[in-house]
């Protein structure tokens, strides 16, 4: 360490004071007090960081209410992340904050006449059909679903109480990978499972605001770039990959039912789009077979919507199950509500009139949540794994593939389009693609 010279005598250096100088002695030479807007500033953060604590020792923890896992405390090993931590900590932890925030969007609605910027970039919903609870927030599959920016909402407000995830406009806009890229993707899956002797049906689930787009607002951010984007990959889907349009069928069942058949303030479809999903793929792998189907109205529930809490608001919408008699007899349904997306659905039953006995292994996001209970009627042996658990699983989501003689890739439109679907995720194809080939079905 280097020293000052004065009057050709070295001087010691100043060490640095090891406390705040208010914290010294009042008769030190260095003291000095905290002023008044530092004292108030330190009262502050206490009450701020003590108050979540208190509570949670009192009422026992807040309950999530923006469709997302509450922030945990921080660990010490974070290093300076523990400061951001906690202070996210503590935001989530505080009191009657699920008031403030439906305040804050009361206010900005009565009094602006717009809803309020309420920050951040939410975590798009993702969740299968939970009646009667809060649903799950979706886990983190490391993709950017339901990613935005300060020029794309979370949520976009249409006409008539109609909401929209913001993503649908954002992935198509800002894909993370490119739509050629994409579509050389599934060809090349395509090819790998028609090689090994099976069969592969893609299934896209259309976005609501692209098979419903006149309840959209005159303006919103992406309205030029998000319909060619979809136009686009729907063509070349149809001319160069080969999928299930599901787009003929869902609007025809939205006629003959004399209403839009997706919620208005949700993401997906409703049960009758998933019991389409299910009749359209039953046709396509059996011809004839729904001859002998027969439906009735089973029970009705109020769901929780997913796009209001992302705009600090909660909704619930009605949502009606079906029965579904494959042989026109009994009916065959079974739910999996709360089933966890880490864990597959197996069906296993006795091939009748009316189901397809084909080995099947579907991968599918939370649109085939809504399908679950109409797949386990129609299809005898079915492995249906989310497109989470193949992320996290890939090695054991291959060997299922690798036992089915009917692939079936469900795909919901914004992930498809926007590269975000786990699946596409070039280490996961390579996986899947070299267990397919290794194990070829005769």
């Amino acid at each position: 360490m280097s020293v000052q010279v004065k009057g050709g005598k070295p001087e010691k250096p100043v060490k640095p004071l090891s406390v705040h100088e208010a914290w010294l002695p009042k008769d030190h030479s260095m003291y000095r007090p905290r002023h008044g807007r530092q004292q108030v500033a330190l009262i502050c953060a206490v009450v701020f960081f003590l108050t979540p604590v208190v509570s949670l020792g009192l009422f026992g923890p807040p309950e999530p209410f923006e469709n997302r896992k509450l922030h945990d405390f921080p660990s010490l090993s974070d290093g300076w992340g523990f400061f951001s931590g906690l202070s996210q900590w503590a935001t989530d932890h505080l009191p009657g904050r699920q008031a403030a925030v439906e305040a804050e969007d009361a206010i900005s609605r009565g009094v602006f006449g717009e809803p309020p910027a309420l920050g951040g970039q939410p975590t798009g919903p993702a969740v299968g059909p939970v009646p009667n609870q809060q649903p799950p927030a979706r886990p983190d599959t490391g993709t950017t679903q339901g990613q935005t920016n300060s020029a794309y909402p979370p949520v976009v407000e249409g006409r008539d109480g109609w909401l929209y995830l913001g993503n649908d406009m954002y992935a198509k806009c800002n894909p993370i990978i490119p739509a050629a890229t994409v579509i050389d993707e599934l060809i090349g899956l395509r090819r790998t499972v028609e090689a090994s002797g099976r069969r592969l049906v893609l299934i896209v689930p259309p976005d609501k605001s692209d098979i419903f787009p006149q309840f959209l607002p005159d303006s919103y951010a992406g309205k030029d770039c998000a319909p060619v984007a979809a136009r686009l990959m729907w063509q070349r889907l149809n001319t160069e990959v080969g999928y299930l349009d599901l787009r003929g069928p869902l609007l025809a069942e939205s006629q003959r039912r004399g209403a839009p058949i997706y919620f208005k303030q949700d993401t997906h479809w409703q049960f009758h789009g998933g019991l389409t999903m299910v009749r359209a793929l039953a046709e396509d792998l059996k011809p004839g077979v729904t001859n002998t189907w027969r439906t009735a109205p089973k029970e009705t529930f109020d769901k929780l919507t997913d796009l209001p809490p992302l705009i600090g608001r909660s909704g619930s919408e009605p949502a009606e199950l079906e029965s579904l008699a494959p042989d026109g007899g009994a009916d065959k349904t079974r739910t999996f509500f709360g089933q966890p997306n880490t864990v597959p659905i197996e069906l296993r039953g006795t091939p009748g009139v009316g189901t397809v006995g084909d080995k099947v292994a579907m991968i599918g996001d939370s649109f085939t949540g809504f399908a679950n209970m109409y797949l386990a009627a129609a299809f005898t042996d079915m492995t249906i794994m989310h497109s989470d658990y193949v992320q996290q699983n890939t090695a054991a989501a291959a060997a299922k593939l690798a036992g089915s003689d009917v692939v079936v890739l469900e795909i919901a439109e914004r992930n498809l389009i926007g590269g975000q679907s786990p699946i596409l995720a070039p280490a996961v194809v390579k996986t899947l693609s070299e267990q397919l080939a290794a194990h070829p079905r005769r």
